[in-house]
């Protein structure tokens, strides 16, 4: 049995142990596109961050794909289901470092730092920006998998009062209650921080948008964590320069980069961030324990774990 590993952009340090865990496989790491292109040939599967179309239809004995990511753009789906090839994805990296990243926007909004570092900017020193708290507020999350239930957690710690979407409702502790996509209208009225975490399909696309907007509070606040296109940027853009809300933190965008003539970086109530707060420094450490437990299952011919569903699109 054959197996590929590519990390790229990260170094591959972290997995290499992962030759140690199974001597009997012949276990690669291609430096170059021209390597993985040669060994990807008698692979049988291939651990990597994103592969094209042309690199797996090279792979003629290719059954198992391990996604260093959660989101699965990056791989020709429809051709993978054509070739009855399994996916799996890299859920449940990211947990705790986008629920720091989540708490901490939060924290931020709250106490209003945006104002007060642009304030320094100006040597400008005001003490009368409203501070807050984010304790006994409602947080609405919209998309309740590993990272949302881990953000729910942490927020009700925190002192929050949790609601929260998933397509199957499910009965979770530390949220209050848990609708399927019709209480979106529920989340948009009644929360003062709302967290898109929804992953891009046929369904999502677009799905939050000036309806969406127009029912949530003055002093809401909208952090979307999840892909650029669940949002209506047109939308988007139209309520925050109405000040529909109070404020938008968003990590992703229908295009990225977002383009240096896009109306929003001139906006005062969106704080952008360039699509990182799904990487971290320990990246591939955190997705050693996935890889090698799916690893061990795909070699005993076992159920694998986090398997992408082509039906549902996550």
């Amino acid at each position: 049995m054959k197996i590929l590993i590519t990390t790229f952009p990260f170094p591959s340090e972290d997995l290499l142990k992962l030759k140690n865990d199974f001597a009997d496989i012949d276990i690669v790491f291609p430096e170059t596109k021209e390597q993985l292109l040669k060994e990807i040939v008698d692979a049988d599967g291939v651990v990597s961050m994103a592969l094209k179309q042309e690199q797996i239809e090279a792979a003629k004995q290719l059954k198992w794909i391990q996604s260093l990511t959660a989101g699965v753009d990056a791989y020709p789906l429809e051709y993978l289901e054509h070739r009855n090839i399994t996916l799996t994805t890299g859920r449940g990296i990211h947990k705790i470092h986008m629920t720091e990243y989540a708490i901490s926007m939060m924290i931020m909004a709250a106490r209003r730092i945006d104002t007060i570092f642009l304030n320094q900017q100006k040597r400008n020193w005001d003490s009368h920006i409203p501070q807050n708290e984010i304790h006994g507020k409602k947080l609405g999350i919209i998309g309740l998998g590993s990272i949302g239930q881990e953000i729910a957690e942490m927020a009700a710690i925190l002192g929050m009062e949790v609601y929260g979407i998933k397509h199957t409702p499910t009965e979770i502790a530390s949220v209050k209650k848990v609708f399927d996509m019709s209480g979106l209208d529920f989340i948009a009225k009644n929360c003062d921080y709302i967290i898109a975490l929804l992953p891009h399909t046929q369904e999502t696309e677009k799905i939050i948008d000036e309806k969406f907007f127009n029912l949530m509070d003055k002093d809401a606040v909208f952090i979307n964590m999840g892909r650029g296109k669940t949002v209506n940027q047109e939308h988007l853009t139209q309520a925050l320069n109405d000040r529909q809300f109070r404020l938008c933190i968003s990590d992703v965008f229908e295009t990225e980069p977002l383009p240096e003539n896009d109306p929003l970086w001139g906006m005062d109530n969106i704080i952008i961030t360039p699509h990182i707060c799904g990487p971290v420094v320990d990246y591939l450490a955190k997705a050693y324990t996935i890889v090698k437990g799916n690893m061990g299952k795909f070699v005993k011919g076992k159920a694998l774990d986090n398997i992408y569903s082509f039906k549902k699109g996550y």
